[in-house]
């Protein structure tokens, strides 16, 4: 009798133990679950990418592939460690997280920061904007002297520049059919390129900064200093005179 009186008091033991083991399991398993939720109730904001890569003169936009606010709508921002968002050169629309920049955004990196933010969370997304110049046709001319005392305005338009997507330059002169000049350009950092080009065995550096000049139509403009000779950093050892080059 006892033998029967132990068993159950054994199998009724057994069945607590498997229970409670059941059931520290189940609390183990939905533990992940809980965390994982609790995850999930975070913003989700993506973009196709961090890094856009844009042309000089040419107008685009960006828009977020996902917005997900989990239940909250909350609002969107932007912001930058420089000063592009001072200009009207990018845009933000606010309801929808597309970013727009116009045909005048100049040349360089930008850095931008997207924050979403709510009253449970905010993440931020950045996106690094990278202008570059790729080819162009200028018109315009050199002028002899000290370059801080020249008004490029007075400079004369004589030439034709072409910078070619191959980083080629071509130069001719509209009085001159006979001048022939030829040789390389690089962008530098920045709004800044750096030319070299040879011509009756001569070879003239220059450098200068590509940039809008603000009168209608606001077309680019190349101005800087040249001369026979460059550092190592690209600065134009003593600057025979100043050019400029207007977008043609």
């Amino acid at each position: 009798m006892k033998t029967i009186e132990n068993h159950h008091i054994l199998k009724t033991c057994f069945i607590f133990f498997t229970l409670t083991v059941l059931l520290q399991s189940c609390n183990n398993d939905d533990s992940p679950t809980q965390k994982g939720t609790d995850k999930e109730m975070g913003i989700l904001l993506r973009y196709p990418d961090s890094l856009v890569e844009t042309i000089f003169r040419k107008q685009g936009s960006l828009a977020p592939i996902e917005i997900d606010w989990n239940g909250e709508k909350g609002t969107l921002s932007i912001s930058s460690t420089t000063t592009i968002l001072e200009s009207n050169n990018i845009q933000f629309e606010e309801d929808t997280g597309i970013i727009f920049w116009s045909r005048l955004l100049p040349l360089g990196e930008f850095d931008l920061t997207i924050t979403a933010k709510n009253s449970k969370d905010a993440v931020d997304t950045n996106i690094l904007f990278s202008n570059r110049f790729d080819r162009g046709y200028f018109s315009g001319g050199f002028e002899a002297g000290n370059p801080t005392e020249i008004d490029p305005t007075t400079i004369p338009v004589e030439y034709g520049l072409t910078l070619h997507e191959d980083h080629t330059v071509s130069m001719i002169n509209y009085t001159d059919p006979a001048f022939i000049a030829s040789g390389i350009w690089e962008t530098l950092e920045g709004p800044n390129i750096a030319i070299e080009y040879t011509s009756n065995g001569e070879t003239t550096y220059m450098k200068g900064q590509l940039y809008h000049n603000g009168e209608l139509p606001n077309l680019p403009v190349l101005e800087g200093v040249y001369g026979a000779g460059k550092d190592a950093s690209g600065e134009i050892i003593a600057p025979e005179g100043r050019f400029l080059f207007k977008w043609d």
